[in-house]
């Protein structure tokens, strides 16, 4: 075959001039950071530009660097061990889940490549490394398709190109525009969290279908710390930021929304680099996701949803992974759409409905310092936003006092908190360095706890597993227990909105807003619970299916109209006053 350097890229279809050539003096030792998981080889040292005094130093003319070779990585299945309990297909790769007897096992097999096919890739590769230049298209995937056919062309490999070409185009697809060899875990929806502890060991997933099995592993292996940091630092690239020496770790969010946070090498992390990639769905899980999996009940998403349109405050407490931003995502679903929401979060991952949304981010800046802005200062600026409701994504640091801030002076409030208790939240808030006072304390409305449970069927599910009202008293505060999850029949208690009314101080304070007697506190209630259900039933599951059902629902409750599918209106409360002004 002849060699592809000595041969001249006329089409490119990226836009540009044809590059002029470099001279061995500039290929640059980053070499070894190509675009895709190819596996290149030692990256080219500089060559000195003349003999001088450097070339008297180091002898005679310096020989041209050799360019590297590119390979890809076929991840394959050679033995399946234990029995296979599920089977699927993601893009043109096969995933195999399967038990061991000691473990699940997530296995991926993606399309064979011949050794002409591997070589045919590399020369691609390389014209594209050396020769692509920027382009303003917006369809990426089929510029790279046009640049590799133009490049086989000239490259004399277009019959092999043809004769193998989906093989190959998936391979260029996945290691220049996907995740490489992780592109498999990446794009399968099934999945819930893809992570890597270091050089050596398998990646690991967790899957939405077998949360019993917690983290599987794959027969996805980075061989050394080289590779590993290497893809660590085109995935923390990929979603905007670096990661170096100087500043071994990152936390961001890839184009997709999927959050990630990395390690390089061995200067935080033994034995070496390591990254965690949160997914997220493409579509948010709704409140009637959440009803029809069982993770609350219909009387208990309607008493939340009644505290917070008319601005209480609420936290949703739980262990990392027990569904706290989640449940959050879904309570704001169901506010009025005429609200306007400030959300603030280090790193964006709420997605709402309303159109009245200031979506407020962290910055952290790599020098530090009088450049970043924090929590803390976005919670004081959204209070001059004129919000209806300010929303922390998680408090945990100074931030806190501005939250409680807005929640005194009339805004409705929502927040995520680390903690697996109301009580152990309220302990934790009233310490250093959050020292949340007593007298502040008051101010919350309630806390919904959620957690990861095991089910009577053996299997893993997330579940609220209490709702706490928390109740000002004369000595201070004290916590009513209001719903709670029973392990022994995966049922919540208690299922009469009667009972609630009864023991239930904010919604008594509801009923002095909205001009309510406990009678009609308790068809509220019904009449919400009532409503989601029938939504259940009629299975509006879709994002924006669901916004259109509570769109109407507001519509017909404060400016008139016909009421949806699943209200009661005979008896109701009605609409005495809108709740929003």
């Amino acid at each position: 075959m002849s060699d592809p350097r000595k041969r001249k890229l006329l089409r490119l279809p990226f836009g540009g001039k044809k590059p002029a050539a470099q001279p061995a003096a500039e290929v640059q030792s980053e070499t070894a950071q190509q675009p895709g998981g190819g596996q290149p080889g030692p990256a080219p040292r500089p060559a000195a530009r003349g003999r001088g005094l450097l070339g008297g130093l180091f002898g005679s003319k310096p020989k041209r660097a050799a360019a590297p070779e590119y390979r890809t990585r076929v991840i394959s299945i050679e033995v399946i061990p234990g029995r296979v309990l599920e089977e699927y297909e993601v893009g043109a790769a096969r995933v195999v889940i399967a038990d061991d007897g000691r473990r699940f096992l997530y296995l991926v097999q993606e399309p064979p490549l011949s050794a002409r096919d591997q070589e045919v890739y590399g020369l691609i590769m390389e014209a594209l490394y050396y020769a692509l230049r920027p382009s303003d298209t917006r369809d990426v995937a089929a510029a790279l398709d046009s640049f590799a056919w133009a490049a086989a062309e000239d490259l004399g490999v277009a019959e092999d190109l043809k004769a193998s070409w989906p093989r190959i185009r998936y391979y260029l697809h996945r290691d220049a525009l996907g995740y490489g060899v992780i592109d498999v875990p990446m794009r399968d929806p099934l999945l819930e969290e893809v992570s890597c502890t270091g050089p050596g060991r398998p990646v690991g997933v967790i899957h939405r279908s077998h949360p019993e099995a917690g983290w599987m592993d794959t027969n996805i292996v980075f061989n050394d710390d080289e590779e590993l940091s290497r893809f660590v630092q085109r995935l923390v690239q990929r979603a905007g930021r670096s990661v170096t020496i100087a500043r071994p770790m990152a936390d961001s969010m890839t184009p997709e929304g999927h959050r990630v946070a990395v390690t390089l090498r061995n200067e935080i992390s033994l034995p070496g680099s390591t990254f965690t990639i949160r997914k997220f769905t493409e579509e948010p899980i709704t409140i009637t996701n959440m009803l029809a999996w069982g993770t609350l009940s219909p009387l208990m998403a309607a008493y939340l949803w009644i505290l917070l349109e008319y601005r209480g405050f609420v936290f949703v407490v739980g262990a990392t992974g027990s569904g706290k931003t989640t449940t959050m995502n879904a309570l704001l679903g169901m506010l009025d759409p005429r609200a306007k929401i400030a959300t603030i979060e280090e790193t964006p991952e709420l997605r709402i409905p309303q159109e009245h949304w200031e979506r407020l981010m962290a910055r952290l800046s790599y020098g530090g310092g009088a450049f970043d802005v924090d929590l803390f200062q976005l919670t004081k600026l959204s209070l001059r936003l004129r919000p209806d409701y300010v929303v922390v994504g998680e408090a945990r640091g100074e931030e806190i006092q501005a939250l409680f801030q807005a929640a005194a002076t009339g805004h409705g409030a929502l927040s995520s908190f680390h903690s697996d208790s109301a009580r152990g939240a309220l302990v934790r808030m009233a310490a250093p360095p959050l020292n949340v006072g007593i007298a502040a304390q008051m101010l919350i409305w309630a806390f919904a706890v959620m957690n990861r449970v095991r089910l009577p069927g053996g299997s893993v599910a997330r579940r609220m597993i209490e709702v706490e009202e928390v109740q000002p008293t004369e000595a201070g505060i004290s916590l009513r227990r209001m719903f709670t999850w029973d392990s022994t029949r995966d049922a919540f208690t208690p299922e009469d909105p009667h009972e609630v009314v009864a023991v239930s101080a904010r919604l008594e304070t509801v009923g002095r807003l909205a001009g309510w007697d406990a009678l009609q506190l308790e068809r509220e209630l019904a009449s919400r619970a009532s409503f989601l259900s029938t939504l259940v039933k009629r299975k509006v599951f879709r994002f924006a299916d669901l916004s259109e059902e509570f769109t109407r629902w507001y519509r017909w409750r404060y400016l008139g109209g016909p009421p949806p599918e699943g209200v009661e209106v005979e008896g109701q409360a009605g609409a005495e006053r809108a709740v929003l002004s």
